[in-house]
């Protein structure tokens, strides 16, 4: 008799660990997809959370947006003449390139795309909106928070103080310092602005790993 409830005992026992093995693989899968959609989805996250950034930027901030649409065209079409040699790619993976973008502290080292796309995106850093790159103003630069060398997962390890490197088509490199690190709601599009006094400014904008939110980091040519 003791043996038939010894067997019955181990049974039951081995009933249970299939059971929560398999709780197991089901909250493991449940899981995965969760990253899967988050990844698949965050294409969309920057662009609708900044969808009517422009609506919501004061008139006299773009009345001159034409005109630095024009100069962005020339330079990539290198009708702007300079004898420096340390340019930049002007293409990278068959996209039209405006600078390049060098974080030390993270290893950061992207090109940034001219034009703002959901495909321009998922290759690299691009830029969002403002000027030229170290000419006076914001230019701001929005990248995915993927787990990859070019993008920007670890923007959230940035402080102030730390240094941010911008060479633009020209082939000046400048310093930029890191003086804001600030997690804003979706719909909050102030650091777009363009009223820097005449400063150089620039601005690096990521979703949170839950793409609930946005991380921006400000930084000013030092």
């Amino acid at each position: 008799m003791k043996t038939k409830d010894r067997k019955k005992n181990i049974y039951v026992i081995i009933f249970v660990m299939i059971i929560i093995i398999t709780i197991l693989i089901f909250i493991n899968i449940g899981i995965l997809k969760k990253k899967h959609y988050l990844s698949s989805n965050i294409d969309e996250e920057i662009k609708t959370s900044f969808a009517n950034a422009e609506n919501l930027i004061p008139e006299e901030e773009t009345e001159n947006k034409d005109i630095q649409n024009q100069l962005e065209e020339n330079i990539i079409k290198g009708d702007v003449s300079s004898n420096n040699q340390n340019k930049i790619e002007t293409t990278y993976k068959g996209y039209p390139v405006i600078a390049k973008l060098e974080i030390p502290k993270i290893n950061l080292e992207t090109y940034v795309i001219s034009e703002y796309s959901n495909q321009a995106l998922g290759v690299s850093v691009t830029k969002f909106y403002g000027g030229n790159p170290n000419e006076v103003g914001n230019f701001c630069i929005a990248g995915h928070n993927y787990i990859t060398k070019n993008m920007f997962h670890d923007l959230k390890k940035l402080e102030n103080e730390d240094t941010i490197l911008l060479t633009d088509l020209e082939g000046e490199k400048v310093q930029y310092r890191v003086y804001a690190i600030e997690t804003v709601a979706p719909n909050e599009t102030q650091c777009l602005s363009q009223k820097t006094n005449g400063k150089i400014e620039l601005t690096l904008i990521t979703c949170t790993t839950d793409s609930s939110k946005r991380i921006i980091v400000k930084a000013i040519k030092t």
